[in-house]
C-alpha cells in the first residue's frame, strides 16, 4: 500500500500525470486517425469462414471486372440497386394503369441526369451501368411484362409462370426473379395479377471513379424516393442498395452520440446523489426531526471525478488503441457505457471503504486501510473484466474481436486511473475532511451539524458538517455497542432488515424455487435459441430499405436456393470415362437429402445435348459423345447461340477450358440445423473429388451454415475458458478455495441464464450476444468477488470471536450490498439510454446487458449470500467447529 500512502501525501504528480497522459492520446482521435470501418460480411461473419472463400472463387473467376457481365448469372455479388414496386393501393400490379406507371419509373431511373455531389461531376445511368452487348442493363423482363399487361395483351402473349415462351425470345423467360405474388388463372394457368415486382441496376466498381459515381446514384436515387420526387403516383417503391448496411451501420452510431451525452449527465448526477451522507438531527427543527446533508462526509466532488475518471480512461484506450492501428467498428461505440458504469462501481467500493475507516485515523492510514480493503475487490474484478474480455476476443468475428480489445482496454486504464488519479483525488478531499471543509467548497469552513437548531435554514441545508466529536466510531476490531452505532445508513439497512428477511425460512424456501424456475426456464430457452447473424436486424423498422427485404424475403426466396457450382479442374466432357466420373460426382450432389434433384440442374452439358438432339440427326449425340475432338469442336456453334452458358466456361489460352460452373437448386432447408447438415454434405462430397475436379460450391445460405457451426461452440467455449481462468485468478487473489469454487458456479449460473433468457426477448446467437455473453463473464466475476470476499474478510473487522456464517453474512452484506446496488444501477441508468436507439446492435446490447445486471445482482444479494452461508455451515459441522451463532436462533429473536 506504499503507492497509496504516497498519492495521499503528495497527490498533485497523480493527478496531473492521468489528464496529461489523456491529452496526449487523445491526439490520435482528433489528429485524424479515427475511422470507423463497416462491411457487415466482414465484421459478423467468422473471419476463416468457407463461404468467404467459396464466393470469392465466382466473384473473382466470373465477376472480377465490369466488362464480365451476364444479367441474372452473378446477382447480388456486384454493386447495384434494388427497387420493389407494389402497387400504391396494395392491389394488383399488373392493372394497366399502374402498369404504365411502372413503365415510367424504369424511363425515369434511366433518362435522368444526376450530379455527383463531392466533385459536381455530371452523369446519368448510362454512363455508370453494367453492359450486356453493349447496352445498359435495362431490365427487359420486367418492363416486356409491363408492357404486356399495360396494353391488354396478356391474353395473346400466354404469360405463363414461372416460365413462358414469347417469339421474341428463343428461350424461356423465367419471371419468377422478377414478380412476386402472383395470381394465376385457374383454368388457363397463366398470369392474371402479381403483387409486386423487383427491378435491378447493376452498376460499375472496377475503378475509384465509377464507385463514386455508383454510390452517389445509389443516394440520388433513394432520396428522390424518400422525398417522393419520383413521377410516379400509383405505386411505392421501396429500395435496398450496396451500401444499405453500411449506411445504417453509421445511423445508429450517430443516434449513439447525443444518447452518450445524457448518459454521462445522468451517470453523473446519479454519482454524486449517491455520495451524499444523510444524517437526522438530533434536535428538532419546528417539532421533528429532519434529514441533513452532512457536507464534510458527504464526497459529491467525488462522484464528479469518479464518472470524469472513467471517461479520461475510455478516451486514453481508444487513444491508445487506434494509435496502434487497431480497428475501430461500429459496435465498439457501445463500449463507453459499459466502461463508465464499471467505472462508477469503483468509484462507489472506495467510497464505502473510506467511510468504513475511522475519521480519527489520519488520511494517510485511511487511504491506506480503504485502499487494503476494496483494492485487492477492485483488482479481482479489474483482472477478471479484462481476461473475460481478452477470452471473447478468441471468437472468429471482427466485430466480437474488435469490441473486446478496446473494452479490455478501457478496463485496464479504469483500474489505472482509480488507482492514481482517484485515489489522489480522493487524498485531497480527504485533507477537506479532515480540517471540517465544504465537500464543495473547500474555502469555507462548515458549520457544526450538532448546533443544527441555531443556525439558518440555509446554512442547514448547504453548510453544517459533522466535526470528530460528534462521530464516535469504534477502532478496527472493536465490537461496536449499540449506543456507538455510527454505521451508515445503507449498512444498517442490509445487516438489520435485509439479511434477516433473506434467512426467513419461508423466503429461502421461495429463493430455492425460484431458482429451480429459473434454471428450468433458461434451459428450454437454450434449446428454443436461433442461431445466426440476420443481415435483415441491421436496418432499422423505419427505413425504407426494412420494407424492401421484408418483400423481398416473402416473395424473391428462389435466389438463395440456387447452389452455384464451380469445376476448377474440368474433365474433358468428350472423353467417355472423364464425364463419367465427373457426372457421378454431380448425380451425388444432386442426391443430397437438400437437393431438388436433376431436373432443377442447369447445366451448359445438358443444354448442348438437348440442342443437338433437336436437330434430329439421330445418334449424332452418341458419336460425339465418343469423339473429343469432335465434341469441342461443336461446342463453339452452340455456346454462340446460347451465350448464357458461353459465359459459363473459362477458357485457357490454348483455347482449352480452364474452368466452368452450372447451377441446381436446394430444398429442405428450413431450419439451421438443416442449413448446416446440407453445407457439410455438399461440402464433404466436394472435398471427396477435390483432387479429381477441385469442385466449389456457393449460396447465401452458406454463410448462415458457417455462422451456425462457430457461434453455439464459441459460446460454450468462451464460458467453459472463463470459467476455468476466472477459479486460479480469484484463488490467487482470495486464497480461499471455497471462494474460487463459489464464483465459478456464480459464472455458469449467470451465463445459463443469459443465453437462456435471450431466446425468450427475441435475443439471436450472434455476434453481438456473444459480446454481452462474454461481458456476463466479467460482471459475474464483480459480483461473486465482491460478495465472496467480504463473506471471508469482512467480519473479521467486527468480531473478537471466530463469525458464525450467519454473522459471516450480514457482515459481507452490509459492506458491498449497497455498493453492489449502486453499480448495478449505475448500470441500469447507462444502459437505460441505449432503449431509445433503435437499432439492432444496440437493442441486443441493452437487452443482454439488461439481463446480466438483473441475474448477477440477484445472484450476489440473494443466491450467493444464502449458498455462502448454507456451505460454509456444513463445512464447519463437518469437521466438528462449532458455531458462535446458528441462523435459527437469530430468525427466532
Amino acid at each position: 500500500m506504499l503507492e497509496a500512502i504516497n498519492e495521499s501525501s503528495h497527490p498533485l504528480p497523480f493527478i496531473i500525470l492521468p489528464i496529461v497522459l489523456t491529452a496526449v492520446l487523445s491526439t490520435s482521435i482528433l489528429g485524424g486517425h479515427f475511422e470507423i470501418i463497416r462491411g457487415v460480411h466482414f465484421l459478423y461473419a467468422p473471419l476463416n469462414a468457407p463461404w468467404k472463400a467459396e464466393e470469392a472463387i465466382f466473384r473473382d473467376l466470373w465477376a472480377n471486372s465490369d466488362d464480365k457481365f451476364y444479367p441474372g448469372k452473378d446477382f447480388l455479388l456486384r454493386k447495384g440497386l434494388y427497387l420493389i414496386a407494389e402497387a400504391a393501393d396494395g392491389g394488383n400490379i399488373l392493372r394497366p394503369d399502374v402498369a404504365r406507371d411502372l413503365i415510367s419509373l424504369l424511363d425515369w431511373i434511366r433518362n435522368s441526369s444526376f450530379v455527383e455531389a463531392k466533385d459536381q461531376i455530371p452523369y446519368s445511368y448510362s454512363d455508370i451501368c453494367l453492359r450486356f452487348q453493349n447496352e445498359c442493363f435495362a431490365n427487359a423482363q420486367v418492363r416486356f411484362l409491363a408492357d404486356i399487361f399495360a396494353r391488354g395483351d396478356q391474353k395473346s402473349f400466354n404469360v405463363t409462370f414461372p416460365r413462358f415462351r414469347s417469339e421474341f425470345s428463343t428461350e424461356p423467360i423465367d419471371i419468377s426473379k422478377v414478380i412476386g405474388g402472383v395470381e394465376l388463372d385457374p383454368v388457363r394457368g397463366t398470369v392474371v395479377g402479381a403483387r409486386n415486382a423487383i427491378v435491378l441496376y447493376q452498376l460499375k466498381q472496377e475503378s475509384k471513379l465509377a464507385r463514386d459515381l455508383s454510390f452517389d446514384f445509389e443516394l440520388a436515387v433513394a432520396r428522390q424516393i424518400d422525398e417522393n420526387k419520383v413521377p410516379i403516383s400509383k405505386l411505392k417503391i421501396y429500395y435496398y442498395h450496396s451500401d444499405t448496411f453500411d449506411i445504417e451501420l453509421a445511423e445508429g452510431t450517430l443516434q449513439i452520440v447525443p444518447v452518450f451525452t445524457v448518459t454521462f449527465l445522468v451517470l453523473c448526477t446519479f454519482a454524486v446523489l449517491c455520495t451524499f451522507n444523510i444524517t437526522w438531527s438530533r434536535t428538532s427543527l419546528k417539532g421533528a426531526p429532519v434529514p441533513l446533508i452532512d457536507w464534510v462526509v458527504s464526497k459529491p466532488f467525488l462522484g464528479i471525478i469518479g464518472v470524469v475518471s472513467a471517461l479520461m480512461a475510455i478516451v486514453s484506450a481508444t487513444g491508445l488503441l487506434l494509435w496502434m492501428g487497431v480497428t475501430f467498428v461500429d459496435m465498439c461505440s457501445v463500449m463507453p457505457f459499459l466502461s463508465l458504469t464499471i467505472g462508477i462501481d469503483d468509484t462507489f467500493l472506495m467510497l464505502a471503504s473510506w467511510h468504513e475507516t475511522s475519521r480519527r485515523l489520519s488520511v494517510e492510514d485511511r487511504i491506506e486501510a480503504a485502499m487494503r480493503h476494496a483494492g485487492v475487490s477492485i483488482t479481482i474484478t479489474s483482472v477478471t473484466d479484462a481476461l473475460a474480455f481478452l477470452i471473447g476476443a478468441i471468437a472468429p468475428l471482427p466485430a466480437v474481436i474488435y469490441f473486446c480489445y478496446y473494452s479490455c482496454a478501457a478496463i485496464c486504464f479504469i483500474f489505472l486511473y482509480s488507482m492514481t488519479f482517484f485515489v489522489a483525488v480522493m487524498a485531497v478531499n480527504g485533507r477537506w475532511e479532515e480540517a471540517g471543509r465544504h465537500a464543495l467548497m473547500p474555502w469555507c469552513e462548515t458549520k457544526d451539524i450538532s448546533n443544527a437548531e441555531n443556525e439558518s435554514k440555509v446554512a442547514c441545508l448547504f453548510n453544517l458538517g459533522s466535526r470528530l466529536a460528534d462521530t464516535v466510531g469504534s477502532e478496527t476490531g472493536s465490537e461496536p455497542s449499540v449506543a456507538e452505532d455510527n454505521r451508515l445508513w445503507y449498512q444498517r439497512f442490509f445487516a438489520d432488515r435485509y439479511a434477516p428477511f433473506i434467512c426467513h425460512p419461508v423466503v429461502q424456501i421461495a429463493a430455492l424455487l425460484s431458482f429451480i424456475g429459473y434454471v428450468v426456464v433458461a434451459y428450454f430457452g437454450i434449446q428454443n435459441m436461433v442461431v445466426g447473424f440476420d443481415l435483415m436486424n441491421i436496418v432499422r423498422p423505419e427505413a425504407p430499405p426494412y420494407r424492401f427485404l421484408q418483400l423481398q424475403t416473402e416473395y424473391f426466396l428462389n435466389d438463395v436456393s440456387k447452389l452455384d457450382i464451380a469445376v476448377l479442374k474440368p474433365p474433358n466432357m468428350g472423353s467417355p470415362t472423364e464425364r463419367s466420373d465427373f457426372l457421378k460426382a454431380l448425380t451425388e450432389i444432386e442426391s443430397t437429402f437438400c437437393s431438388r434433384g436433376r431436373n432443377s440442374t442447369d447445366f451448359w452439358y445438358f443444354a448442348y445435348e438437348k440442342h443437338v438432339n433437336q436437330l434430329g440427326f439421330g445418334s449424332f449425340w452418341t458419336d460425339l459423345g465418343e469423339d473429343a475432338e469432335s465434341f469441342s469442336d461443336n461446342l463453339a456453334p452452340f455456346l454462340m447461340a446460347h451465350e448464357k452458358y458461353d459465359y459459363d466456361i473459362l477458357h485457357g489460352s490454348n483455347g482449352t477450358i480452364s474452368a466452368f460452373r452450372l447451377t441446381t437448386q436446394l430444398a429442405n432447408y428450413g431450419n439451421d440445423e438443416s442449413i448446416l447438415e446440407c453445407a457439410r454434405t455438399i461440402r464433404g462430397i466436394c472435398a471427396k473429388y477435390h483432387a479429381q475436379f477441385d469442385i466449389h460450391t456457393y449460396t447465401p445460405l452458406w454463410n448462415l451454415a458457417d455462422q451456425f457451426e462457430i457461434m453455439w461452440p464459441q459460446t460454450l467455449q468462451d464460458l467453459y475458458i472463463s470459467i476455468l481462468v476466472m477459479m486460479p485468478i480469484a484463488l490467487l487473489l482470495i486464497p480461499q478455495p471455497f471462494c474460487a469454487v463459489a464464483i465459478g458456479v456464480s459464472i455458469g449460473s449467470i451465463g445459463l441464464g443469459v443465453v437462456g433468457f435471450m431466446t425468450w426477448w427475441h435475443v439471436n446467437l450472434d455476434a453481438t450476444s456473444m459480446i454481452t455473453i462474454a461481458m456476463s463473464v466479467g460482471f459475474s466475476v464483480d459480483f461473486a468477488a465482491h460478495c465472496t470476499y467480504a463473506y471471508m474478510t469482512e467480519a473479521n473487522n467486527h468480531y473478537n470471536h471466530e463469525p458464525s456464517p450467519y454473522e459471516r453474512m450480514v457482515a459481507a452484506l452490509s459492506a458491498v450490498g449497497w455498493p453492489i446496488t449502486q453499480g448495478s444501477l449505475s448500470v441500469f441508468l447507462g444502459i437505460t439510454s441505449l432503449a431509445t436507439v433503435q437499432t439492432y446492435v444496440v437493442e441486443t446490447c441493452f437487452k443482454t446487458i439488461f439481463l446480466v445486471i438483473t441475474f448477477g445482482m440477484i445472484h450476489a444479494l440473494l443466491y450467493l449470500p444464502l449458498v455462502l452461508m448454507h456451505t460454509h455451515g456444513l463445512y464447519l459441522r463437518f469437521f466438528g467447529r462449532k458455531k458462535s451463532m446458528d441462523v435459527s436462533d437469530v430468525v427466532a429473536q
